[in-house]
C-alpha cells in the first residue's frame, strides 16, 4: 500500500538525498531501455539497423516528453493537496488523474500511429531506412498508452513523497525488456522491430502494476462505482502540465529537424550521434532527480505557505545537482571511448560518438542549474517562463545555431555543438530569471 510522507519539517539535505537516490536509479533503468535497443540491434543485428534506431529517436522522444509534462502537471497538483492537508481535493485530484491517464492513453495512440508518415517525413529519413523506420515505429508506439499512464503514475507516487516504487516497477520493466530483446532478436530474428517490442510489453507490465498501487492508496482508495472525476481537475492538470509537454515537445520538434540534417550524414555518423545521444542522457540525471525532490519540497513547502524552507531546499539542490553532475560528467567524459564501444565494433561510430561526447558533456552542468531553477518555479505555480526559457535555448538557438553553422560550413562538428550550444543557454536564461526576476520573489522562492 502508498502511504503519503510530508517534507515541511527535517532535514531538508538528507530528504532531498533520500528522496533523490531512488528517482536517479529509475531513470538509470529507464534510460536502459533506448541503451538496450541500440546495444542489441548494433550488436546482434547490423549498422544499419543501428541507424534505423537513431533515425527514430527524436520521433519517439516526441511522446516520451510531451506524456511527461502531462505527468508532471498531475504531480504538481497533487502536490499542493499534500502540502496543505486537503484530503476532498486530494482524493478528486487523485480520481481525475488516472481516468485521464488511462482514456487519454489509449486515444493518443490511435493518433500517434495516424500521425506517423508527416513526423517520418519530417525527419527527412532516408529512402533505404524508411521502410525498416516505419516498421520499427509502428511496433513501438503501440505502447504510448502504457507511457502515458505510467508517467501519471509516476508523478503521483512521488508527490506522495514515495520515489522508491517507480524505482522498483522500473527495475522489473528494464530486465523484462532486456531479456525479450535478446529473445526477441538473438533467437526469433526480429530485428529492430524486435526490440520495440520487448519495450512495449515491459512497459505495459510497470503500467499494471502502478495502476494497482495507486488504486489502494492509504485512506484515499479508489472505487470504480464512486469516481470523483473532475472537469476542473483535469483543466487544471492540462494548465500545469500542458506547457512543460509543449515545451519538450518543441524540444523534441527542433531535435527532429536537427535529426533530419544528422540523416543527411552517412550512417556511420548518423548512428555514432545516436549512441552519443544515448549516453548523454545519463547524464542529465543527476540533476533530474534532484530536480524531482526540488518540486516536491517546494511545492509541499508552498502549499504549506513555509516560504523560508522553500528558499532552503532550492539552495541546497543547487549544491547536490551542480557537484554530482560534475562528477557524472567527467566520469562520461573520461571512459567515452569505451562506453561507446559497448555498442558496436565499428571504428568509425565509436571515434563520431566519442567526439560528440566530449563537446557535449560540459554542458550538463548548466542544464543542471535549469533543472533545479525551472523545477523551483513550476512547484510554486508558474510553469510558463520554465517554458519559455527551454523553448528560447534548446529549440530556437539550438535549430538556428545548426541551420546557419551547416549553412557556412558542411561539417559534423556543427551537430556536435548544437545541442551544447542550447543547453549552455538554458543554464544562463533560468539563472537569470530567477535570480533577477521579480516574480520568484513575490512569490517567495527567494528573500
Amino acid at each position: 500500500m502508498l502511504e503519503r510522507e510530508t517534507f515541511t519539517e527535517g532535514n531538508i539535505t538528507s530528504q532531498i538525498v533520500r528522496f533523490a537516490w531512488p528517482v536517479f536509479l529509475a531513470g538509470m533503468f529507464s534510460e536502459l531501455y533506448n541503451v538496450t535497443n541500440s546495444a542489441i540491434v548494433g550488436n546482434y543485428v547490423s549498422v544499419h539497423a543501428l541507424s534505423v534506431v537513431s533515425a527514430c529517436t527524436w520521433i519517439c522522444n516526441i511522446y516520451l516528453y510531451t506524456f511527461y509534462g502531462l505527468g508532471m502537471g498531475a504531480g504538481i497538483l497533487i502536490t499542493s493537496y499534500v502540502g496543505a492537508g486537503d484530503e476532498r481535493g486530494l482524493k478528486e485530484a487523485l480520481d481525475t488523474a488516472i481516468v485521464f491517464s488511462v482514456a487519454g492513453g489509449i486515444v493518443l495512440t490511435a493518433v500517434s500511429e495516424l500521425a506517423l508518415p508527416l513526423l517520418m517525413d519530417l525527419c527527412n529519413i532516408s529512402r533505404d531506412l524508411y521502410a525498416d523506420a516505419e516498421l520499427y515505429l509502428r511496433v513501438y508506439l503501440l505502447g504510448n498508452a502504457a507511457v502515458l499512464s505510467y508517467q501519471m503514475c509516476g508523478f503521483i507516487m512521488r508527490s506522495f513523497g514515495d520515489s522508491k516504487h517507480p524505482l522498483y516497477y522500473l527495475m522489473l520493466s528494464s530486465v523484462i525488456n532486456v531479456a525479450l530483446g535478446l529473445v526477441f532478436v538473438r533467437v526469433l530474428g526480429l530485428g529492430a522491430p524486435g526490440t520495440a517490442l520487448a519495450t512495449i510489453i515491459s512497459q505495459f507490465v510497470v503500467d499494471v502494476l502502478s495502476l494497482r498501487l495507486l488504486l489502494s492508496i492509504d485512506g484515499l482508495t479508489f472505487d470504480f462505482r464512486d469516481v470523483a472525476f473532475s472537469w476542473d481537475k483535469v483543466a487544471r492538470i492540462c494548465e500545469l502540465g500542458i506547457p512543460a509537454g509543449i515545451q519538450n515537445l518543441l524540444i523534441a520538434l527542433s531535435g527532429l529537424l536537427v535529426q533530419s540534417y544528422v540523416n543527411m550524414f552517412p550512417n556511420e555518423f548518423i548512428s555514432g550521434i545516436g549512441v552519443a545521444e544515448k549516453i548523454a542522457a545519463w547524464g542529465q540525471h543527476p540533476s533530474s532527480a534532484i530536480s524531482t525532490s526540488t518540486m516536491l519540497l517546494v511545492g509541499q513547502n508552498c502549499g504549506a505557505r513555509h516560504y523560508k524552507r522553500a528558499q532552503e531546499s532550492v539552495h541546497t539542490s543547487l549544491v547536490l545537482a551542480v557537484t554530482t553532475t560534475v562528477v557524472y560528467v567527467g566520469a562520461i567524459m573520461w571512459w567515452a571511448p569505451q562506453i561507446v564501444g559497448l555498442f558496436t565494433p565499428n571504428e568509425a561510430m565509436r571515434i563520431c560518438g566519442t567526439q560528440m561526447l566530449r563537446y557535449l558533456m560540459p554542458s550538463f552542468v548548466l542544464i543542471a542549474v535549469s533543472h533545479v531553477l525551472n523545477a523551483a518555479c513550476r512547484a510554486a505555480g508558474n510553469v510558463t517562463m520554465p517554458m519559455v526559457i527551454a523553448v528560447a535555448a534548446q529549440c530556437v538557438v539550438k535549430y538556428a545555431f545548426v541551420r546557419i553553422g551547416l549553412a557556412v560550413i558542411w561539417d559534423v562538428h556543427v551537430l556536435y555543438l548544437g545541442s551544447a550550444v542550447g543547453f549552455c543557454c538554458a543554464g544562463v536564461f533560468a539563472a537569470l530569471y530567477f535570480f533577477a526576476g521579480r516574480w520568484t520573489k513575490e512569490h517567495g522562492l527567494r528573500a
